[in-house]
């Protein structure tokens, strides 16, 4: 319905909402038509015909939302109806009191309270540059945040004169590859290539440094190596 009475065949735009060209109408035409005409009433201020119109369709649809909130535009404090707190706004070029009500208030058919809040008694003359109220909060623009200066890292202590050098810190482990080599490791010492077997095995335990079995895989072959070298 809303959208009905907003939108529609030969209209021309003015200050207020869509403004339908005269059509020579009758209360016989069927609803939205009838609320368009109320629509184009309102938005010429003549407030007294739309008032008429909305009274006779409300007594054959009583229920009616759209004619309800027009009439009660007519009728009530704007300032009742929208809120007293309010702040200052200019329109600009293809602006409308229907598109700002529309943004501000979410409904574009409070065109007629928000001309009355601002005793505009013909919403389809205001026009760009005119400072008009806007009843609630004007939205906060957003911040941006200041820039973040990278904090320096911390600077390393200079080690005192004849202290050692530091260690270089360990490979990166890799238990999968550490299972490789201790795999290789104990092949090659079942075969009796056991300086092969320690080789390996060092490898492995360097890649997985707290593996329990791979170092005792390493102690057992180098008990052997060590045997082996003191027969020869």
């Amino acid at each position: 319905m809303l959208a009905l009475a907003l939108a529609g065949c030969g209209t021309t735009q003015k200050g207020g909402v869509a403004t339908p060209s005269p059509s020579g109408a009758s209360q016989s035409e069927n609803w939205p038509q009838r609320i368009r005409g109320v629509i184009a009433d309102l938005n010429r201020g003549d407030a007294a015909a739309a008032r008429q119109t909305l009274t006779q369709m409300l007594r054959q649809r009583p229920g009616d939302g759209v004619a309800r909130q027009l009439l009660a535009q007519i009728d009530s404090d704007p300032r009742e109806l929208l809120g007293r707190e309010s702040y200052s706004y200019t329109l600009r070029a293809g602006e409308t009191l229907s598109s700002v009500a529309q943004r501000a208030l979410g409904n574009p058919m409070l065109f007629y309270a928000l001309a009355r809040y601002n005793n505009i008694a013909v919403p389809s003359s205001v026009g760009p540059g005119q400072t008009i109220q806007v009843p609630g909060r004007r939205a906060a623009a957003p911040t941006r945040p200041e820039p973040r200066t990278p904090a320096r890292p911390p600077r390393a202590a200079t080690p005192p004169a004849g202290a050692p050098a530091p260690r270089p810190a360990s490979p990166r482990g890799n238990p999968a590859q550490a299972a490789r080599l201790r795999a290789q490791g104990l092949a090659a010492l079942n075969t009796g290539a056991v300086d092969r077997a320690v080789a390996l095995l060092r490898q492995a335990l360097a890649l997985d440094p707290g593996n329990a079995a791979i170092r005792g895989d390493l102690g057992r072959a180098q008990r052997i190596q060590s045997t082996v070298r003191s027969r020869r």
